[in-house]
């Protein structure tokens, strides 16, 4: 477990790293764009599609429409544009040389702190390999969490040289690879924590007194005075991050619930890593069922446990309560006490708090000291070889539900069942794509299955929007009447009858209808996804009434 290999057997090391990725992942060379988040990131984003220029490098560093602010993720999606134009499989592969990078940092780290060729190795190969990984490699707009974990594993790496240097110029380093892991992603607020983590996992493997390396870890002082600056830092992007992303925060929902939610998800992520099956790239958290502290009493005794557990092996194994700690720490921004979006958890989060929970299996190698070299060393190569396949194959199938949007959608209601974020995707993916027939056999036994009158309008606004655009008018207008009748009026389905209507020929509902449109609330979050240019359409259509029939306002029926 200290060995100190040469440098031919560290490249050994990286090239079993980057081939253990290539092998699930060469796959996404042939995989399209999803229209879950891809559509606005790149292929329908008009920045991306002009490419690397200076009006977009500024762009890149002042937007804030997507509720983040992470302007290395655009810039490093600017240069894919230039270098494979609107080629999905060359996004792809970049995420796939990305996530290569980060893991062969993850295990310079691990090494450089543990001077542990198997600690290192296990920890990097989980993740490279770990099945819940694939949301952050497959998926194209996840660039920005392989991006902050490439800067995050580097600033570790000149902090790790600054603890052993106290040099000014590693503590730079550091700083600056912070700085460009926040502008890659904001979930690097909890790095400086990380930092005194690892210091203290350096002082496992050098202890300052022999023998007794938890008299290193009680001498704080030197742990927390180094990241001091950096909290501030972390602080005021926590506050720009809070800003920009309340456009993307739920109404309504408690932070009890928000707490409750957060304690059940700690179990759901500890599952997904023992036990990653049934993963789905969108998990619906339920806003209208009510979640009391009753129901996550079974997933706070398991977190009680473990840190139990955890605490009594300090002494043994500091190294359990440094994995722990780094767990629970890291998932904080992600863990759902600020709410950002619809999903109770995300198969993504987990991608740089699992490192914590990767601590236990070269803990659990350490352990076989006692049986001898060569049984250790057999029983150790076995343990890897067999884990290391078993995620390479659950990887390989988790890859290939990501090759198309129709695949990925498919798999992901069969998982979750019925929720309106894959279904609105899959209903675009097969407009935009042509199939047609496959999409209204989609949308009506939907919309057969579905109870909500409110969700049954939406679906039935989302078919009706389908069909105007394809000018099957009356279909459009009956479609959108009973969007309204079923109890969901909202300007897109007054715009489509009035449009549908006029398109007819009956200009005196047109005009009712336009008037109505004209008076209904502003679309919430979610009709904003239907994709309808409702302002432009409407003008358009006012323009052709105005001189023809004064508008009558007809009353808002149903609303809600």
């Amino acid at each position: 477990m200290r060995l100190n290999p040469p440098t031919e057997k560290i490249l050994v090391d990286f090239l079993l790293i980057t081939l253990a990725i290539f092998i699930p992942y060469h796959q996404v060379a042939q995989h399209t764009f999803t229209d879950y988040d891809d559509g606005a990131y790149l292929f329908r984003n008009s920045h991306i599609g002009l490419g690397l220029t200076w009006d977009n490098l500024v762009w890149a560093f002042t937007d804030t429409d997507t509720a983040n602010w992470y302007p290395l993720t655009w810039i490093s999606h600017l240069v894919d544009h230039e270098l494979f134009g609107a080629h999905p499989g060359g996004y792809l592969l970049m995420n796939v040389a990305w996530h290569t990078l980060a893991a062969c940092l993850c295990y310079l780290a691990f090494f450089r702190c543990t001077k542990s060729r198997i600690f290192a190795l296990t920890v990097a190969l989980i993740f490279a390999l770990h099945p819940v990984n694939v949301e952050n490699v497959a998926w194209a707009s996840e660039r920005k969490s392989i991006l902050n974990a490439a800067f995050w594993f580097a600033a570790i790496l000149a902090y790790l040289d600054f603890i052993s240097t106290k040099s000014l110029r590693a503590y730079g380093l550091t700083l600056i690879f912070f700085i460009c892991s926040l502008m890659s992603k904001a979930m690097s607020v909890t790095l400086p924590c990380t930092l005194a983590l690892m210091h203290c996992l350096y002082l496992v493997y050098h202890p300052a007194w022999p023998n007794q390396p938890e008299k290193s870890i009680l001498d704080w002082k030197p742990i927390v005075r180094p990241i001091l600056p950096l909290l501030f830092l972390s602080l005021y992007f926590s506050a720009v991050t809070a800003s920009v992303q309340t456009i993307a925060m739920p109404e309504n929902f408690s932070f009890s619930a928000r707490l409750v939610n957060a304690i059940i998800s700690y179990e759901r992520y500890l599952v997904m890593f023992f036990h990653p099956t049934e993963l789905a790239f969108y998990y619906p958290l339920h806003f209208d069922k009510l979640l009391t502290f009753r129901s996550a009493i079974p997933a706070l005794l398991i977190l009680v446990s473990l840190s139990s557990v955890t605490l009594l092996l300090i002494r043994k194994k500091p190294q359990l309560a440094i994995g722990w700690c780094w767990f629970l720490g890291t998932m904080v921004p992600a863990i759902g006490l600020v709410q950002v979006g619809g999903q109770s958890h995300a198969d993504r989060y987990l991608y740089i708090p699992m490192l914590g929970l990767a601590f236990l299996f070269p803990v659990l190698f350490e352990m076989l000291g006692s049986l001898g070299v060569r049984i250790k060393n057999v029983m150790i190569g076995v343990s890897l070889a067999v884990m290391g396949a078993s995620m390479l194959m659950a990887t390989q199938i988790q890859v290939s539900y990501w090759k198309d949007g129709v695949t990925l959608c498919l798999h992901s209601l069969g998982v979750t069942g019925y929720c309106f974020n894959p279904v609105l995707s899959l209903s675009q993916t097969y407009t935009r794509t042509g199939r047609f027939d496959e999409y209204f056999a989609f949308i009506d036994s939907t919309i057969a299955a579905e109870n909500n009158p409110y969700i049954k309008g939406m679906l039935a606004t989302m078919k009706a929007n389908v069909l105007y655009t394809m000018g099957k008018y009356a279909a459009a207008e009956e479609t959108a009447q009973r969007a309204i009748t079923w109890g969901s009026p909202n300007k897109a389905s007054y715009a489509l009858v009035a449009l549908s209507s006029y398109a007819l020929g009956h200009s005196e509902m047109s005009a009712q209808f336009l008037a109505a449109a004209r008076a209904a609330p502003e679309p919430s979050n979610v009709q904003s996804m239907l994709s309808f240019p409702l302002k432009p359409k409407l003008d358009w259509l006012e323009m052709k009434l105005k001189e023809k029939i004064p508008l009558k306002a007809v009353p808002t029926q149903n609303k809600q």
